[in-house]
């Protein structure tokens, strides 16, 4: 076990994909297009650093094509692969990051401190793969030059929409391309550090946003992943999901508006929609994910409401863990300390048991029970918005307020979630247990919000799109 790991504070800061959901899926159109055969992937070592204990390697990568120079001005995509090794490796899992950049980053990403002690002190292989998605691009017949991020997939999204959602307009889906590159990013991780003598035959995959979405896909095509630490991307099962946000807010959140301003929204209740989530949701390979996970959500994101996890969590299949982290927004942004990502990677690669403790919600309560022979703390999260079912940071701000509950004889706890006078409630239960290193681990229960009613009805297209579905 790791008697010492010390690990700096971490802010995630990635943006947002909405991607919708659908039934059980056997589609093979994902697999089919990572595996298949890209001449132009390639790879080069540019640079080697040497550190106190450990090696950092700078691979530049060409992951493959997207589209053709008739649709996209570049069609190549190419990433930074930073590899930190160090000196005495024991494990053979690693775990590899997923970011996000610009092609206009032309010298590599150095490894930050976090990634180079996870490294060291966990003694295993830590990666970092930047450029997901490839960007920006500008599209052939596109008036607006420069798409970034959600504004580069939404785009692609309308395209293959207008066109009927046929199976020749899949590739316009950037999701594809995105989760190629994590693929081929862990064969360079591989060969390279095989080319070392070094044995690595496993991966634990995190990222954040839609970096965090090509979390989930990567372990839908490659078993290779042992275990993935989405981040922020709170919308599994997106049907329910955003009928829920709009339901809630009476509008979409301006964080969606990439997706708004094409038109998307119009196309949802239809077939073609109902196509492109079969495509590349991942709650349609709903039980395809059955490796470890870690899902780790902010309690005020400005993309997803508060309690999106009861669309999902129960469906979730294997061993799953959960934290909302208090007064989070999509940012993380002072509030997230990365230990508890930590403490789980490390129980993964050293094949750790985590200790049990179960929980449920049943009507305005939340019930936690732990195993006994663990220590442990437990501590209740609540705050209010008299006003609006709306518990979003920039609206209500960082008003979670924490209150640490004494341990009980039967390792029973609840959180009664009680009706405010105005406005709604939310609460949820954290638990901090002993994890046999000096990080413990930190999860906690789903957000339960009261009164369990909505203020506004559900969503209607206002310029309905496609083929309805009845």
């Amino acid at each position: 076990m790791i008697k010492q790991l010390t690990i700096n504070i971490l802010y995630i800061l990635f943006l947002f994909i909405i991607i919708p959901s659908c039934e059980k899926n056997t589609n093979n159109h994902l697999k089919e297009y990572v595996y298949k055969h890209d001449p132009a992937f390639k790879y080069e070592i540019a640079d080697i650093y040497s550190g106190d204990g450990w090696k950092e390697y700078y691979i530049k990568m060409v992951s493959g094509t997207w589209l053709t120079e008739k649709e996209v001005n570049q069609t190549e995509w190419w990433h930074w692969i930073t590899i930190v090794v160090p000196n005495n490796v024991l494990e053979t899992e690693a775990l590899l990051m997923i970011g996000g950049g610009s092609s206009k980053d032309q010298e590599p990403r150095k490894a930050s401190e976090i990634l180079i002690n996870t490294a060291l002190e966990t003694k295993s292989i830590v990666a970092e793969i930047s450029n997901i998605p490839f960007q920006p691009l500008n599209y052939a017949d596109d008036s607006k030059n420069d798409r970034y991020e959600d504004d580069l997939i939404a785009y692609g999204w309308k395209k293959f929409l207008d066109g009927g959602a046929r199976d020749e307009d899949i590739p316009w889906l950037a999701r594809l391309p995105m989760t190629r590159a994590v693929v081929r990013g862990m064969d360079v991780i591989q060969k390279i550090t095989g080319d070392f003598n070094i044995t690595l035959d496993e991966f634990v995959v995190a990222g954040a946003s839609k970096r965090g979405w090509t979390t989930w896909t990567t372990a839908i095509v490659d078993n290779r992943v042992v275990a993935i630490i989405p981040i922020v991307i709170d919308l599994l099962n997106v049907i329910p999901s955003f009928d829920h946000h709009w339901r809630c807010y009476g509008k979409w959140s301006t964080a969606i508006d990439d997706y708004v301003n094409q038109g998307i929204t119009e196309w949802m209740g239809s077939e073609e929609y109902n196509r492109l989530l079969e495509l590349v949701e991942p709650y349609s390979f709903i039980d395809q994910l059955d490796t470890p996970k870690f899902l780790i959500n902010a309690t005020g994101d400005e993309f997803f409401v508060t309690d999106s996890w009861k669309f999902y969590w129960d469906s979730l299949v294997g061993e799953k863990y959960l934290q909302y982290v208090p007064n989070g927004n999509h940012g993380l942004t002072g509030t997230y300390n990365p230990e508890s990502l930590i403490a789980f990677y490390h129980a993964i690669i050293t094949k750790s048991d985590i200790p049990e403790f179960n929980w449920h919600v049943s009507n305005d309560s939340i019930y936690l029970n732990v195993n006994s022979d663990i220590n442990y703390t437990i501590k209740s999260w609540e705050t209010i918005n008299e006003n609006s079912r709306d518990f979003r940071v920039p609206v209500i701000g960082k008003t979670w307020k924490s209150n640490n509950i004494n341990t009980t004889s039967n390792n029973s706890y609840y959180l009664h979630v009680s009706k405010p006078e105005t406005g709604y409630k939310a609460g949820l239960l954290e638990i901090t247990i002993e994890s046999g290193t000096n990080i413990p681990f930190v999860f906690t229960t789903g957000t339960l919000v009261s009164p369990n009613s909505y203020p506004f009805m559900p969503y209607e297209p206002r310029a309905p799109k496609g083929r309805r579905i009845k």
